[in-house]
This record gives C-alpha cells, sequence and structure tokens, in this order.
C-alpha cells in the first residue's frame, strides 16, 4: 500500500466515523484535492489488497470492515450515532472502536430480535455467534461471508 492509498484509506474511516456513511468518490478527490481518476484507482488497489470492498461494478464502498456502506441486519448504537455493521462480529468490533453502546440484530433461525450491549469493555446478551464459513474462505465471497 502506497503513502496515497493509506491517506485515502484513513480518509474512509474517518468519514464514516464523523458521518456514519462511506465518502463518495467525489468526496473523497475534492476532500484531497486529486483528480476522480487518482481516487478510483486508489479505491481499485485497496480493494485488491482486502482493505475495503467496493459495490460490485463501482467505485462506492459496500465496506470498509468493520463499517457498512449499505444497511444491513446489524445497527450499531453508540450514543445517539448508528452505523451499520457487516455481521455481528463487525458490529462488536465497531463498540470495541468507538465506545459502549447495542448492537441489535435478529437470529437468522428465528428472527428473534437479539440485542448485545457493550458497556466497559463487556460485551451481554444472549445468543451464540455462529460463523458458517471458516476465516480462511472469507474473501473467497466476502459478500456472502
Amino acid at each position: 500500500m502506497n503513502a496515497f492509498e493509506r491517506q485515502v484509506r484513513a480518509l474512509i474511516y474517518a468519514r464514516f466515523q464523523e458521518r456514519l456513511v462511506p465518502p463518495s468518490p467525489v468526496d473523497l478527490a475534492k476532500t484531497l484535492n486529486v483528480s476522480l481518476a487518482e481516487v478510483s484507482q486508489a479505491l481499485q488497489a485497496l480493494a485488491d489488497e482486502h482493505c475495503l470492498v467496493l459495490l460490485p461494478g463501482t467505485d462506492s464502498i459496500w465496506m470498509a470492515h468493520p463499517f457498512s456502506g449499505i444497511e444491513t441486519d446489524f445497527l450499531v448504537t453508540v450514543g445517539d450515532r448508528k452505523w451499520f455493521a457487516n455481521c455481528v462480529w463487525d458490529g462488536l468490533s465497531i463498540l470495541a472502536l468507538l465506545g459502549d453502546g447495542s448492537l441489535d440484530t435478529h437470529s437468522p433461525a428465528t428472527g428473534e430480535a437479539l440485542r448485545f450491549e457493550a458497556s466497559g469493555g463487556t460485551v451481554q446478551g444472549e445468543g451464540i455467534v455462529h460463523f458458517l464459513v471458516p476465516a480462511r474462505h472469507f474473501w473467497d465471497d466476502i459478500g456472502y461471508t
């Protein structure tokens, strides 16, 4: 990863934290005072390096783990701010990064609402976190994983 790609990646995470959604390629180009083509090239390189995931066929950010650029079934709340995560693991990661709060989702088996609360480094909640795909195969199809 080169210095510009690191800069783009850092801005993506800063924007997710500040604005709750990913920046657009146009926003990145304007903020960094570079061309859209330079941003597109950096985003593609970051995706190739598995640093983020782009929506298929676009330069729009789908995932910058642990954040999701699209609405999902994993809603993280810290204070009055909300983010979408890609999975339970990512939701708990957002809480670890940003502070005490909650992760709301549902059981894929029953549809029952599930809430995990994080406070002082401890997670409370009822449920089992099960990974259907072994970690070594996550990137075989990260959108499914």
